[in-house]
């Protein structure tokens, strides 16, 4: 389905009924990399999957268009108000956490709890500055393959994911809008959004569930780095999974999940957990 914005369409699905379980992908990523988990999810829960703005089926973006984390948050916000839901898990992918602390931040009526998968504080400066040269808005992404820095970017964000979700996320990406890219890489740039998911984390009592793949040396020290700050977190490490602990690990993941928002209903502590 298709939500008009000023900024150009969002697509959308919906699946399930029940509690509402929303999904925020990461970086230049559509949301595919969430379609194994939420067919398992939505026998229990109403889960909702959508493309950012600029990326995938989320297109064309109008010449208007802004792609800061902000304007990623008021995306999430308008899409959930237009599907009717509110105090909603939010499951966030990497820098997909910051756009969800954003939209939490401004409209708390859209968060009940939270999911941080896989977290990013954002972009490096130096990896703006190659953006800026590898991704003019001239030229396709498909185009860019050949050069190494992009070729290796792509290579280790997907290499992990099974079949045949790799060659989606793949494709994807080659269709991306690349002003999308860099317009969103700059904003996470600047740390703002970042310091409002830690305000978020260090103040509120709301559930957050940090899950991080072994593998994944930065997600593991962010999520942990986090989870230090939470005063009602859980850490899930998932042993032998990396960047995608949501395709690597489907079942194991989709567990997580939805045990996380089942409990909700009962007071729990703080463990650490390992899968």
């Amino acid at each position: 389905m298709l939500l008009e914005t000023d900024s150009g369409p969002l697509y959308f699905e919906s699946h399930g009924d029940g509690r509402p379980v929303v999904f925020v992908s990461g970086w230049a990523m559509s949301c595919e990399c969430w379609r194994p988990a939420v067919a398992m999810l939505k026998r229990s829960y109403r889960c909702l999957i959508y493309d950012s703005r600029g990326v995938a089926r989320s297109q064309p973006s109008s010449v208007n268009a802004g792609f800061t984390i902000e304007d990623h948050a008021e995306d999430l916000h308008y899409l959930l108000e237009a599907s009717g839901i509110y105090d909603a898990t939010i499951v966030a992918h990497e820098l997909g956490s910051l756009i969800a602390a954003v939209d939490a931040d401004r409209h708390p009526q859209d968060l009940n709890s939270l999911v941080v998968v896989s977290p990013r504080r954002g972009f490096s400066q130096d990896d703006v500055r190659n953006l800026a040269v590898f991704t003019p808005a001239s030229l396709a992404l498909r185009e860019l393959a050949a050069y190494p820095l992009l070729r290796n970017l792509v290579a280790r964000r997907f290499r992990r994911a099974p079949q045949p979700y790799r060659d989606r996320l793949f494709e994807d990406f080659a269709e991306l809008s690349p002003r999308a890219a860099y317009e969103t890489a700059l904003s996470a740039s600047t740390g703002e959004a970042a310091m409002i998911l830690d305000a978020l984390i260090e103040r509120t009592t709301t559930p957050v569930l940090f899950v991080c793949g072994e593998k994944d040396q930065k997600g593991a020290d962010e999520a942990r780095r986090l989870f230090s700050l939470s005063k009602a977190g859980k850490l899930a490490t998932m042993r032998g999974s990396g960047f995608l602990p949501m395709l690597e690990y489907r079942r194991q993941f989709a567990k997580l999940v939805g045990d996380f928002v089942l409990a909700q209903r009962e007071p729990d502590r703080r463990p650490i957990l390992r899968f």
